[in-house]
């Protein structure tokens, strides 16, 4: 009885330095495309942040001027949540500016909600996700292309 047999090889290393390169690159995109998705975000709580027609605050205490709120949403990197693999950023309101912004969100025994900040993010998340995934995306091919 004969035998038949057939031998192939391929060298990987091409493809292996394709691979890295791929990783590499997505590591180093990792907090631009955070960014990107936070952007979405930070966009969309502004957006739906209630300004106030006049200028409120206490008796004899602090005044707010209108739309002091909204412009106390930042958008921050979270340095020590974050690892090369993972970029985490936060959106929220500066307390120190915006102190109120607890009461607005939740409301009081005295005043009725006004949410925005968990709306936003229910009405942005899939969003801010695509941004995000598109960002990483188009960063990865450009160095495919390099």
């Amino acid at each position: 009885m004969s035998r038949a047999s057939m031998s192939a090889s391929y060298d990987f290393s091409k493809l292996d330095a394709s691979l890295d390169k791929i990783t590499k690159v997505a590591e180093e995109s990792t907090r631009p495309a955070a960014q990107a998705g936070i952007q979405v975000f930070y966009d969309e709580a502004r957006a739906r942040c209630p300004v106030s027609d006049q200028a409120h605050g206490r008796k004899g205490g602090q005044q707010f001027q209108p739309g002091n709120l909204r412009d106390s949403i930042y958008q921050a990197f979270a340095d020590d949540e974050s690892t090369p693999a993972r970029s985490v950023y936060r959106t929220s309101w500066n307390k120190a500016k915006a102190f109120y912004g607890t009461f607005v969100e939740n409301g009081t025994s005295k005043m009725a909600a006004q949410p925005f900040l968990r709306p936003a993010y229910d009405a942005a998340r899939n969003k801010a996700a695509q941004a995000a995934r598109r960002r990483m995306l188009a960063d990865v091919k450009k160095a495919l292309k390099s």
